[in-house]
């Protein structure tokens, strides 16, 4: 089966039977998928694309419905529609998708350097069309992205084949088809000019002028432009050529092709000018698809500016690969390479712009008598000498875009290509620059630089370790160089020993240097005396964050200022490239830079600044966390947090799903701040901290990251001396034995955070406590001994004239009742705890109440009853953000529906509760259990 999105959007069968797809936003859940074929395509991204932006109330619905019906027609295909948390994947082999076939063939087409087999690629490829791409998908962002791609994609190729073909004679093998794409696109000034060359070629020079004139008189009278040098070119070719060689058309068509010698400058001497690349390190592994990308941007024939921008963090390997890629194409330049060393980063001063034009000027043959003095003269005679020439230059280690600016040539034929520790934006936004960031090297080829360096032979005796040691290198060439350099000096070490004490965190960057002190610090350190003051602040301040990632918000509780600043701060450093924004608003940083870090810290900031941003830490987080927690469930902060000493930075949370994938991002480094507060004697912030937390834990999918954050904060507590801290994380401890069914345990804990509670003023803790040990003891199947201590929990919360609470012990008791057999009971329950409640209240306890209501309708035969409740709902934990009871609601429905026989109503509100339960691991019910509250507030929102 294949998929067909270069036509009309279908499937075709192994037989040629065309398999039809009915109805457009189906077409185009296929197109998109299959466009990312093996990837995985949000939902909230598939809607707004099938939608074109404004997706309406019922779409994920129907997208549930076109994803049933896609899966249907592909059942007897090795192609399949996967479910991931995030969302849908079509999963099979690439081939299966013309587009992605089409996109393999052209680019297998451009890295061979055999001109026959390239066309007879691209050909192939060009085959595969069927039409314009995404036929029947309705106009849209899909077909303004996607269905643009394709069609630019068709026509480089279309170029590429001309380009080919050209060269092996055969120009008019591309007529038909160059024509039919200047149809299409008759301003594309390159695709105008293959079509005159390969007329021309082809001995119809005439219908090659009418060509050439019929754009030119389009570029004036639409743009108002003349044609480029490109196209005046192909036109300059055929006026060029004489009858007698059109006759002669084999020997014209390779002497019209042949690169000319550029006209020598006035001044100027003609001797060669000399390739000034410096010399090769050994050892070079890697980097294919960058040279790749390399030669798209820089290689002859580019479509864009010609200049390519290499950043990356120290070590990564930008200099390396731009001169490595220079010398694999020195040929292509005959003008000459030249190279220079800008010294942007590190000790010595960086290298003047006039200066290196002089140098240039002087390498291509300009006496020194003719150079310009001011620089504006020496730029343009520069630009001047350069603009018919084929050179290619090579900027390293540039510090700014002003150092670069007057460097650039100004010939189409020639070439740039840039490195920079910093990201050089204005080079980008300026000079049309084409960026690339180069990252760590992947594991494959960072085992092959250790095995090139320190020994084939000894990586194969010790695969597991070299992997290691590669991973303690953060797989950076710089890094990886100086380890196996070392193992290259030691023939009698094994890679284990240089893992054992690369493994000390303590001695591994001092182990990453060489003796010449160049290495990992040196590097890092050249690069961080370029940033402001407060990055540089920062990036110390940086090793007090335990978590892999830190926000804009953290960032400025360590550095006491607003978060404008600190998120300018981390602007700097992001773009000298010592963080990453791993997400949006999300940064990260290597392991050797965490290091550098912890380095930085120790050496630069005082204990007692230490401390103070540690504090600062500390409670900007006890404040983001109670904020957090009031989107989950409406609790309060324990009584006495430290609210005076809370961040001045606000995290805005808008929704509860926002509030629970903020602490998704935070869980490991909040468990980090809570064991690392009680290690430095502030457990009351440490336990407040994981108090916090509980309600965050709440229908998660890990309720072993929910015991460990209770487990430590009991941990501090017990150093406290505070009996309702004791009280809190007991109770805490408790709800998290339960959420992993350790009942005996969690009853044990619960009964000692009553204990404590009883000591107290009499309270909502207390009550808290009570239902939980209730709700406990129902687990452990003690259902009345459970319903006593709920009742009891009823009775104290009216005393108290508690609404909340009491509305909270009904429908605990209505859960109850139902697993004790008494649904008319539990009905009666059910709904005394909704009256306590504002009219359609989307609260938790609201929300329990009504699933709990919905069964024992349905228990007592009351379908239609139960029915019409369970569409309210649906609505109402939807509009809540509560996936779990949502999940239940759902699955009910399709119950409901298919003992009703309305197998087709059913599915979608089944497909509905697959998709919100992923995650929830093989033991997720969504039965009534899910409508018992153990952890609850007492205000209801």
């Amino acid at each position: 089966m294949r998929v067909v999105l270069l036509g009309p959007v279908g499937l075709i069968s192994p037989d040629g039977a065309e398999t039809e797809v009915r109805e457009g936003k189906r077409q185009a859940v296929l197109a998109l998928l299959a466009a990312r074929m093996n990837q995985v395509v949000p939902v909230a991204r598939i809607l707004e694309l099938v939608w074109d932006g404004d997706p309406p109330p019922r779409a994920r619905q129907a997208l549930q419905g076109h994803v049933a019906e896609l899966r249907r027609q592909l059942s007897d295909s090795p192609l399949a529609i996967l479910w991931d948390d995030l969302g849908y994947e079509l999963r099979g082999a690439p081939e299966a998708v013309d587009a992605l076939e089409f996109r393999r063939l052209v680019a297998l087409a451009a890295r061979t350097t055999e001109d026959e087999q390239a066309v007879a690629l691209i050909r192939r490829g060009l085959g595969l069309w069927r039409g314009s791409a995404l036929m029947g998908v309705a106009e849209g962002e899909l077909r303004r992205t996607l269905g643009v791609e394709l069609e630019a994609a068709r026509v480089l190729a279309v170029e590429a084949w001309a380009d080919r073909a050209l060269r092996l004679g055969s120009g008019g093998d591309a007529v038909a088809t160059l024509e039919e794409a200047v149809r299409a696109d008759g301003l594309r000034e390159s695709l105008v000019g293959a079509l005159v060359r390969c007329l021309h070629q082809e001995g119809r020079q005439s219908e090659a002028l009418e060509v050439y004139h019929q754009a030119r008189r389009r570029l004036r009278d639409e743009l108002g432009v003349i044609p480029g040098t490109q196209l005046q070119a192909a036109f300059a070719t055929v006026v060029a050529c004489s009858e007698h060689e059109a006759a002669g058309a084999a020997h014209s068509r390779s002497q019209s092709l042949a690169p000319t010698a550029p006209p020598v400058p006035e001044g100027a001497a003609s001797t060669p000018v000399l390739t000034q690349l410096p010399r090769l390190p050994g050892g070079l592994v890697g980097r294919d698809r960058e040279s790749r990308w390399l030669d798209r941007e820089c290689g002859p024939g580019h479509e864009g500016a010609g200049l390519a921008l290499i950043t990356g963090p120290a070590g990564a390997g930008k200099t390396v690969l731009a001169v490595r890629w220079a010398y694999a194409v020195a040929g292509q330049f005959p003008d000459g390479q030249l190279f220079v060393d800008l010294h942007g980063f590190g000790p010595q001063e960086p290298v003047d712009a006039h200066a290196v034009l002089g140098h240039f000027l002087r390498a291509l043959g300009v006496p020194d008598e003719h150079i310009p003095e001011d620089p504006v003269s020496r730029a343009g005679c520069f630009r001047t000498i350069t603009q018919d020439m084929r050179l290619l230059i090579v900027l390293d280690n540039a510090p700014s875009a002003e150092d670069v600016r007057d460097l650039l040539p100004a010939g189409p034929g020639c070439s740039t290509v840039v490195t920079s520790r910093s990201q050089l934006g204005d080079l980008v936004v300026m000079e049309g620059a084409a960026p690339l960031t180069l990252g760590t090297l992947p594991l494959p080829e960072a085992l092959e630089l250790i095995a090139r360096l320190a020994g084939t032979e000894r990586v194969r005796a010790e695969p597991e370790m070299a992997r290691r040691l590669a991973e303690l290198c953060d797989c950076m060439p710089l890094a990886l160089r100086i380890a196996a350099a070392r193992l290259a000096a030691r023939p009698r070490w094994t890679i284990s020993a240089l893992v054992d004490e690369l493994e000390d965190e303590r001695l591994r960057l001092g182990m990453l240097q060489t003796i010449g002190d160049s290495g990992v610090i040196a590097a890092l350190a050249s690069t961080r005396g370029q940033l402001t003051p407060e990055a540089g602040r920062l990036l110390a301040l940086l090793a007090i964050h335990p978590g892999g990632e830190i926000d804009g918000p953290a960032a400025a509780a360590l550095l006491d200022c607003e978060e404008a600043a600190a998120r300018k701060a981390l602007d700097v450093l992001v773009a000298y490239h010592l963080v990453s924004e791993a997400r949006p608003g999300r940064f990260a940083r290597h392991d050797l830079v965490r290091l550098y870090c912890a380095d930085l810290l120790a050496s630069e900031i005082t204990v007692c600044h230490r401390r103070q941003s540690r504090a600062r830490l500390l409670d900007h987080y006890i404040a983001v966390t109670a904020q957090a927690a009031s989107f989950t469930h409406a609790s309060k902060s324990a009584p006495g947090s430290p609210s005076a000493r809370t961040s001045t930075v606000k995290v805005r949370f808008h929704d509860r799903q926002g509030a629970v994938d903020w602490y998704q991002c935070e869980e490991a480094a909040i468990l980090a701040l809570i064991r690392m507060a009680a290690e430095d004697g502030e457990p009351d912030r440490a336990w407040r901290l994981a108090d916090n937390c509980i309600n965050l834990h709440l229908g998660r999918a890990a309720p072993g990251a929910w015991l460990d954050c209770a487990a430590a904060g009991l941990s501090a507590a017990k150093h406290s001396d505070d009996t309702y801290a004791l009280m809190r994380m007991h109770y805490a401890v408790g709800s998290a034995l339960k959420a992993r069914g350790r009942w005996e345990e969690a009853q044990s804990e619960v009964e000692n955070a009553l204990a404590c509670a009883s000591s107290l003023p009499a309270g909502e803790d207390r009550l808290r406590c009570r239902m939980a040990l209730g709700l406990i003891r129902a687990d452990l199947n003690n259902l009345d001994e459970a319903i006593r201590c709920i009742e009891q929990a009823l009775d104290e919360s009216r005393e108290l004239g508690h609404v909340g609470a009491q509305a909270l012990a009904l429908s605990n008791l209505s859960y109850l009742l139902l697993a004790a057999g008494q649904p008319a009971a539990a009905l009666d329950r059910a709904r005394q705890a909704t009256a306590q409640l504002p009219s359609r209240s989307s609260s938790v306890t609201s929300l329990a109440a009504l699933l709990n209501e919905i069964e024992a309708l349905n228990c007592l035969g009351e379908v239609a009853k139960a029915e019409e409740r369970l569409a309210e709902a649906i609505g109402r934990c939807r509009a809540r953000g509560h996936r779990d009871y949502e999940a239940t609601a759902e699955l009910w429905y399709a119950e409901l529906l298919e003992r009703a026989g309305k197998e087709s109503e059913a599915h979608p509100h089944r497909a509905a509760a697959a998709e919100l339960s992923a995650g929830r691991g093989k033991g997720w019910k969504a039965e009534r259990a899910s409508a018992a509250i153990s952890l609850w507030s007492c205000e209801n929102r």
